[in-house]
């Protein structure tokens, strides 16, 4: 217990330890079989989740009195609102994070103890703030190269997240805040990008885990959205990953990149009530 308490003084190459550094072909073959179970269970548990959202409106339906035309049905069962879309997120997003991390990246004993000792020191928590403000300061400085282009950072789900924030405000901070990144931070820094770090190509792990974070908060080419709208949003949620990435990395502890990810999604939810968006 003592050598794995002494570990995180010694550098972010001391836990995980690193296995010796990986043929790039094989190193690649394993994340790609990680990344293949992280997709498949979830399009599992989406599929799941949206068949349970849809039994819930046939019932509620069913008590309302179901219309017997298919398209006044389709019109009635309607889409998720806030709640069943947050709902959903914690079912498919959350659901796989978990279950990838049990399946793949498993904590170890030494780990947990090394995390729990990283936690207690004050350096840590310097960090997982100051990689925090960094992502913030990431977002504000694209977002002025956007507004010189005349572009505005409006990710996709940006009208679900301001209803959400007019309707349910203590909701939203609690999953903005607390849940996602808990489990995004899970999902793609324990598992994807763990996997190339201890392989020893951390560098690309970051990167690779980074642009998939991206593409997961804004799906490419999804609602008719121009390239030129999207790129500013992958290039400010990728800096966000590989921020995160680094203090996961240079702290040893999942929970120093959880509280920079929490801070940055506090920012936002901050700025976005003090300005009205919601109203």
């Amino acid at each position: 217990m003592d050598a794995a308490v002494r570990a995180v003084g010694h550098g972010p190459e001391t836990l995980p330890p690193p296995n010796a550094v990986l043929p790039l072909g094989r190193a690649l073959r394993r994340f790609s079989l990680d990344l293949l179970i992280v997709a498949g269970l979830f399009a599992l548990l989406s599929l799941l989740g949206a068949l349970a959202w849809g039994v819930w409106r046939g019932v509620e339906l069913a008590f309302q009195g179901m219309p017997t035309d298919p398209k006044a049905i389709m019109q009635a069962v309607g889409s998720p609102g806030p709640l069943a879309t947050i709902a959903l997120s914690v079912i498919s997003v959350g659901g796989t994070a978990v279950l990838a991390m049990l399946w793949r990246a498993p904590p170890k004993a030494a780990e947990r103890i090394a995390a729990r000792a990283s936690l207690r020191s004050p350096t840590t928590w310097v960090l997982a703030v100051f990689t925090g403000a960094a992502a913030i300061t990431c977002s504000l400085i694209v977002a002025q190269i956007a507004a010189a282009m005349q572009e505005t950072l409006d990710p996709s789900n940006m009208s679900l997240v301001r209803g959400t924030l007019h309707q349910y405000p203590l909701l939203l901070l609690v999953f903005a805040v607390v849940a996602a990144p808990v489990y995004e931070e899970i999902l793609f820094r324990r598992v994807l990008f763990r996997r190339l770090w201890r392989d020893g190509w951390p560098m690309l792990g970051a990167v690779l885990s980074g642009i998939l974070f991206a593409f997961m908060h804004e799906p490419p080419f999804v609602g008719g959205k121009p390239l030129a709208a999207q790129l500013p949003l992958w290039l400010v949620y990728t800096c966000m990953g590989l921020a995160f990435a680094w203090v996961y990395r240079r702290t040893n502890s999942l929970g120093a990149s959880i509280a920079a990810h929490s801070l940055n999604n506090a920012f936002a939810i901050g700025v976005m009530m003090l300005s009205g968006v919601a109203n």
